[in-house]
């Protein structure tokens, strides 16, 4: 058994040199040895190249409006793992964490035994459907990467969201977007709604035909309800309602993700009202999502981590803050697209700062700089020291942005609180 959290964080830090495993058959004897907890309350499943984390977060918040006790699970954390795991915005304790942590140990060992370890993720996830089956009315369960064999892919959700379908984990997904299209569609369950955001015609014929052959009824985006602009203001509008969208979060992509979240939400729970859902949409916030975190000088974070999510930060950018000279701060994993997400920021900045972090997985600053192709660029490895000398620049018109990996981006968000 685990005596502490401090013992518990030491057997995870080791357990993260198993890396990633995608296959359910861990999934299924780790919660088979716990009495099934991933079926014991209604779930939303939600997976998409972008978008997860902002649908789970309007999900969530209007839930908690009407009144449910809502568990969440989000990947990855900005702070630690407990906080992947949430109920009604509070990460789970680090005690109820030990706790369930050790009733998996026996299977954990068994595991180990067989020379089939769980990875850390697995055994998160079981830790959260453990805590969800005892607390909440209700989870909202992210997939951590695309979908049919991801560790939460076990769950029989009352619905499943596809929010989107872009380039990513192409080790793992596959290379073309009918590959990744087919990994996301893993998560439609038989006789399940699924709600799909706005996606390509390659990887549309992919879900549609996994849909018809499960029998899942399917509402897309931009079909069967949409985001409409009515003097200039956004609504939510499907066959029976039209609401007014006013978000905390910037960006015209968050419009979109709170349409799906609606929409789930009406398939859900028709008692939900639509003061429920305009006041659970307006309170939404997640960090870390162009969020400004210093105003003298003003300094902009965002965990735009693939090429996807780069164009819809530069969209915001271009939108919000024009006729300002801005500079970048950029880090980011090695296993992502860095040479297209740097082509795609390159011409919207005048002045671009490549940087790195501590984990494994991190870019060299040096190798960043490489392929960079912009005329006015620098490396600086301390990133805290070179925040200290920006925020020092209080009386600055220019307007700093600390973009990429979202492990990166929550480490400066710490710094700074």
């Amino acid at each position: 058994m685990f005596s502490s959290i401090e013992a518990l964080d030491h057997f995870f830090e080791a357990r993260e040199k198993v890396g990633i495993k995608p296959g359910l058959g861990r999934m299924e004897r780790l919660l088979s040895s716990v009495d099934q907890p991933h079926l014991k309350k209604p779930v939303i499943h939600v997976a998409g190249t972008n978008g997860k984390g902002s649908t789970v977060t309007y999900l969530a918040s209007v839930l908690k409006e009407a009144n449910y006790q809502v568990g969440t699970f989000t990947s990855p954390s900005l702070t630690n793992r407990q906080a992947m795991i949430q109920l009604n915005g509070e990460s789970i304790s680090d005690q109820a964490f030990l706790n369930y942590a050790n009733q998996l140990k026996p299977i954990l060992d068994s595991l180990d035994e067989a020379n089939n370890p769980a990875s850390l993720f697995e055994i998160i996830v079981a830790i959260a459907f453990l805590f969800f089956a005892e607390h909440s009315d209700i989870a909202v369960i992210e997939t951590g990467m695309g979908g049919l064999e991801d560790a939460t892919n076990l769950v029989d959700p009352v619905v499943s969201i596809i929010t989107s379908i872009g380039y990513d984990h192409t080790a793992f997904l596959g290379e073309t977007i009918e590959e990744i299209a087919r990994h996301k569609a893993g998560i439609i369950k038989p006789n399940r709604p699924i709600v799909v955001g706005k996606i390509v015609d390659q990887a549309r014929e992919v879900i549609e035909n996994e849909a018809q052959t499960k029998g899942a009824k399917l509402y897309q985006l931009g079909e069967n309800f949409d985001v409409i602009w009515v003097e200039n203001r956004p609504y939510f509008k499907d066959e029976h309602e039209t609401i007014p969208l006013r978000l905390r979060l910037l960006g015209e992509h968050q419009f979109f993700n709170t349409a799906l979240a609606i929409k789930t939400l009406a398939i859900l729970d028709e008692r939900i009202s639509n003061e429920q859902i305009k006041l659970g949409i307006k309170q939404a916030h997640l960090p870390a999502r162009f969020e400004q975190i210093s105003d003298h000088p003003i300094i902009v974070i965002d965990g735009a981590h693939n090429t996807e999510s780069i164009d819809a930060f530069i969209d915001t950018v271009n939108k919000s803050y024009q006729n300002v000279e801005k500079r970048l701060i950029f880090a980011a994993f090695r296993d992502k697209p860095i040479e297209r997400m740097i082509a795609h920021l390159e011409p919207h900045f005048e002045e671009i700062i490549m940087t790195t972090f501590d984990h494994e997985r991190a870019e060299s600053a040096a190798h960043l700089f490489e392929v960079s192709n912009h005329q006015n660029k620098q490396v600086i490895e301390d990133w805290q020291e070179l925040l200290d000398q920006i925020r020092s620049e209080k009386t600055t018109k220019k307007v700093t942005f600390v973009v990429g990996s979202l492990d990166f981006v929550g480490k400066v968000r710490e710094y700074f609180k």
